[in-house]
């Protein structure tokens, strides 16, 4: 049998050479033998420190335990239940905020369809009903959606409303303007204003026909006497 003593190397270096020492069973070692032994063991101990328990654990461990290191491959590391919760947790986060931004998506862009549908269905109606009052094609502001498609969201028409010399040309052309105004199912607040201005220049032209032909009675009348 032998005991093995583990004596630092000069330099400071932690590794150690292996001294050992014989027992016989013959010869038995003096007192001051065996304490000098047992304080080169605790000395070689003290020195190694954590070398020596990770030396011990991959002893215990076996040859298996460096079989991955063999051929110069890194083990893989286990995985840890905790990392992956993690990851699955934070995946759903991420896919609760795309849909939530498709949603948002889906939402501006079912708004600005509706919003496109209503303009033009606004300005068509003021269009059928000035007929040849009208002098232009519609004008419209757009906006641009998340799709990258512009949408109508404001609309005009111009419309002719200067008023005619004859009265009775006036009261025509002043209810077709004011037809027009209001052709749409919800008319603007400038709508209702050129309907506004529009009544009130046929009641005057209809007030100017009645005159004349109050005056033409008046007239007939005279000359009748």
């Amino acid at each position: 049998m032998s005991i093995s003593a583990v004596s630092p190397i000069a330099g400071g270096d932690l590794r150690a050479i292996a001294r050992t020492v014989p027992l016989s069973t013959t010869k038995r070692l003096s007192a001051a033998e065996r304490s000098a032994a047992l304080e080169a063991g605790a000395e070689a101990a003290r020195v190694r420190g954590p070398d020596a328990i990770r030396g011990a654990a991959a002893a215990e461990a076996g040859p298996a335990a460096d079989a991955g290191r063999a051929d110069g491959k890194v083990p893989a590391p286990a995985r840890d239940p905790r990392t992956a919760a993690w990851l699955f947790a934070a995946g759903g986060r991420q896919a609760a905020r795309q849909a939530a931004r498709e949603a948002e998506i889906g939402r501006v862009l079912g708004s600005l369809r509706s919003r496109d549908a209503a303009v033009r269905a606004h300005e068509a109606a003021h269009v059928a009903a000035g007929g040849r009052y009208v002098t232009g094609a519609a004008s419209y502001a757009y906006q641009r959606g998340p799709d990258g498609r512009e949408y109508a969201v404001g609309g005009e028409v111009s419309i002719d409303t200067s008023i005619p010399g004859d009265p009775e040309e006036a009261v025509r052309k002043m209810r077709t303007v004011r037809a027009a105004a209001l052709a749409p199912a919800d008319p603007s607040a400038a709508d209702l204003a050129v309907a506004a201005s529009a009544a009130s220049a046929e009641a005057l032209a209809l007030a100017e026909i009645a005159a004349s032909r109050a005056e033409s009675a008046a007239g007939i009348a005279t000359a009748d006497k």
